[in-house]
């Protein structure tokens, strides 16, 4: 086994996946599960009334897509800076790799 001691973590490319990973929360929360509530509750009516309900219910959460990747960007730099501090102070993780 390997020992591998983590000393530092780039901040632009856990912003990056953590911003990623907040897009597709939001996707799943403002897009995926209105159109489910929809089809459970049995609201799209006929095929126009459907196709209408559905994209207003899809449009109208396209703002909160955006806010949760804005958000998991900003959190994972914030993150990544916090941990580079604290990662300086302790001297580092140590992780036994094969």
């Amino acid at each position: 086994m390997k020992n591998m001691t983590i000393t530092k973590i780039h901040v632009w490319s856990v912003a990056n996946f953590l911003g990623l990973m907040g897009i597709a929360t939001g996707a799943i929360k403002g897009v995926i599960l209105p159109v489910l509530a929809l089809v459970g509750a049995g609201a799209l009516g006929d095929v126009d009334g459907g196709i209408a309900k559905v994209s207003a219910a899809v449009s109208a959460d396209i703002g909160s897509v955006v806010a949760f990747g804005i958000g998991g960007w900003v959190g994972g730099a914030v993150y990544a800076w916090m941990a580079n501090w604290v990662l300086k102070w302790t001297k580092g993780i140590s992780v036994d790799t094969k």
